[in-house]
């Protein structure tokens, strides 16, 4: 089972970076257009925030329709942030994360004697959960997306894909149905492809993180056992620390790329929020498109919390399990060692954003009141 689905989550990952790099494109041995592919898609959200933006500036005639009004907001913010996501994701923080990607290649193929079984057991169990969870929510947003640019078509009837227009092409032009409905609605779904693949390959990476720290963590109901041999107990403290202290400098790398994407996030979602809630204020008639926003809204708000909640849950097991697992039996350099772990154990892994607080189910961020103060 961890063998599958390992190979299918991963080649998700490296498919997602072969498509955005466009490797299928053979190099040309010029720098300039092989690394211009690295832009292209940036290149492409750019244009798609030009034009929403200049819709929503200047080219809307008045504030009374809201449905145009929110959508082309809200259009304009995830642009902009699908840009910023894209270029953190696979300029800035892609060795951190194909390194990443290295190391749970290594401890899905690991045959350690004390942690293949229990790797096959809960990081299979979570990678299954993964990969069951990210179909889901693929399909659940494919099918969700497309009411937007309906709404859009019958509301303009059928002029444009969605609720703004490509600037510089007039009315009269033979080019100005096809732009604005079929090139408008290219661009949300490939906007809508981009958003969800990001935060999907987020959640992989946490799961594959939770599924190592839960086997790590079984690992230390070994150590309240009777010992098998003189040096059991070392031997069995010697491999939990050296597997946690590696998964914690994974995590870190990890880390470096959470604290401003979560940022991001949280700005875009924010705004999301507060322009969706002009759709309410229509009435009956934009109750349903209002429905479906904040269902695509509270989705994300799901794939950013549930995580970060699940990674924090992991961390206070590991730390109470060893409390728990402390054994008499053992000798005094073993009972040091252990002590040491278990200091070592009182911070806490979560995902941070920005330095001001930890992301979790309950507020999607917990800020510090002390840094706030």
């Amino acid at each position: 089972m961890l063998k599958t689905y390992n190979e299918k989550l991963s080649k998700l990952i490296n498919k997602y970076f072969a498509i955005y790099e466009m490797q299928w494109i053979p190099t040309v041995n010029c720098a300039v257009i092989d690394r211009g592919k690295l832009f292209v898609f940036p290149l492409i959200f750019s244009f798609a925030l030009f034009c929403t933006a200049w819709h929503l500036f200047f080219q809307m005639e008045s504030l009374d329709n809201v449905l145009e009004v929110t959508f082309t907001s809200n259009l304009t913010i995830a642009y902009f942030q699908t840009i910023i996501t894209i270029l953190t994701i696979n300029l800035y923080s892609k060795k951190d994360l194909v390194k990443v990607l290295n190391y749970f290649e290594d401890i899905a193929t690991s045959k350690d004697e004390y942690l293949a079984a229990e790797r096959e057991k809960y990081l299979g169990r979570n990678l299954q959960f993964a990969w069951k969870l990210v179909r889901i929510f693929l399909i659940g947003m494919s099918v969700e997306s497309p009411v937007f640019p309906l709404a859009s078509l019958l509301q303009s009837n059928f002029t444009r894909g969605l609720t703004y227009r490509i600037p510089g092409i007039p009315p009269n032009s033979i080019f100005f149905i096809p732009a604005n409905t079929v090139g408008e609605i290219l661009l949300f779904f490939l906007l809508v492809c981009v958003m969800i693949i990001g935060d999907t390959l987020l959640l992989i990476y946490f799961f594959y993180f939770r599924g190592e720290f839960l086997a790590i963590t079984s690992l230390t109901d070994l150590l309240s056992r009777p010992p098998t041999s003189s040096n059991y107990h070392g031997n069995l403290l010697k491999k939990i620390y050296c597997s946690h202290q590696r998964a914690l400098n994974e995590f870190s790398r990890l880390s470096n790329f959470l604290w401003h994407f979560y940022c991001q996030k949280l700005f875009g979602i924010s705004l999301y929020l507060i322009t969706s809630l002009f759709v309410f204020s229509k009435g009956n008639d934009s109750l349903l498109i209002g429905i479906f926003l904040l269902i695509f809204i509270i989705c994300q708000l799901a794939m950013l919390c549930i995580p970060g909640q699940l990674i924090d849950n992991c961390s206070e097991a590991f730390r109470e399990r060893l409390y728990m697992n402390f054994s008499c039996e053992m000798n005094i350099k073993d009972q040091r060692n252990l002590l040491i772990l278990m200091m070592g154990a009182r911070k806490n892994i979560s995902a941070q954003t920005f330095g001001l607080g930890k992301v979790s189910i309950f507020t999607l961020v917990q800020f510090k009141f002390g840094f706030l103060q």
